[in-house]
């Protein structure tokens, strides 16, 4: 699997979804960094994470195209270093026409949905990532590991 281009979305204000995971407010610029995942020429993942604007506004994380060194590795040097997991959710729905259409997918055909929320290690909650893939080329493992 290859992604391809990161795709940058105008800030936006945060959708009412988007602000609870995040715990934002109403009103609340956030910027969305996208991209597809493919297998030959077919997007089988669409990606979207979600940050808020507060927190990267002069970071890499709000330029277009790919970050050097890393989404991750630009958190930590602005003080954000993500440290853990703070929600997963793991689920199934139909798919949006779009979707459908991106993925070469029948309409309103059941797509594997990843939310993840991810704080720094003072608990500030720095990105909401989102997977929606097609669920005949793509899997969803949670492991916990115990060390």
């Amino acid at each position: 699997m290859i992604t391809d281009r990161v795709r940058q979305e105008p800030v936006t204000e945060v959708s009412a979804e988007a602000a609870e995971l995040l715990d934002l407010s109403d009103g609340d610029k956030v910027m969305i960094r996208a991209r597809h995942a493919t297998i030959g020429d077919t997007a089988v993942r669409l990606d979207e994470a979600i940050y808020p604007l507060s927190l990267v506004r002069g970071t890499p994380i709000t330029e277009p195209g790919q970050v050097k060194g890393g989404v991750y590795n630009t958190l930590a040097g602005a003080s954000m270093e993500p440290a853990t997991i703070t929600r997963r959710v793991i689920s199934t729905r139909p798919a949006t026409d779009d979707e459908a259409k991106a993925m070469k997918l029948a309409p309103r055909a059941y797509v594997l949905t990843y939310d993840q929320v991810i704080a720094d290690q003072r608990g500030r909650l720095v990105e909401l990532l989102r997977f929606v893939a097609n669920p005949a080329r793509v899997r969803f493992v949670d492991e916990q590991v115990q060390l």
